[in-house]
């Protein structure tokens, strides 16, 4: 299940206690640190640290953002605290829907890493049929 995590600090969630390390609204996403520390393991260092970016200009009711820079905004912050996670760690990308504006975060940012990695080629087609194998409703058909 999915739970959302808002700004109260202390809570806890199942087996995890929850605090809200800080937060920062942007134009066009909010980004929170979330610190979750296992209660079972209260005096072991069991603490992980959750980034969320919440992607505040392209609302569920539209079929499409209503300008780019806003995406590119929030593109770019993920991209600058990924290097953060190291190769191993993934990222974790929502809506509230669950498709259709996260899957298309996820295919931009798949090609961003593309670009990077081979020397400008970008092939968005197939990063849309590899996520569909995987999750079919990932991105919305017309």
């Amino acid at each position: 299940t999915c739970q959302y995590l808002g700004s109260s600090d202390g809570r806890q969630i199942g087996k995890f206690k929850v605090n809200c390390i800080h937060e920062k609204q942007n134009k066009s996403f909010q980004e929170k640190c979330f610190s979750f520390k296992d209660v079972n393991h209260e005096y072991e260092d069991y603490l992980t640290t959750i980034r969320q970016f919440e992607f505040l200009a392209w609302r569920d009711s539209e079929d499409t953002p209503m300008a780019v820079q806003p995406m590119l905004d929030i593109l770019d912050a993920v991209n600058r605290w990924q290097p953060h996670l190291g190769e191993t760690r993934p990222i974790l990308i929502h809506c509230e829907s669950g498709y259709r504006r996260s899957g298309v975060v996820a295919v931009l940012l798949n090609e961003v890493h593309r670009v990077q990695d081979n020397k400008g080629q970008i092939n968005i087609v197939d990063s849309v049929k590899t996520m569909k194998q995987r999750n079919k409703d990932i991105v919305q058909n017309p």
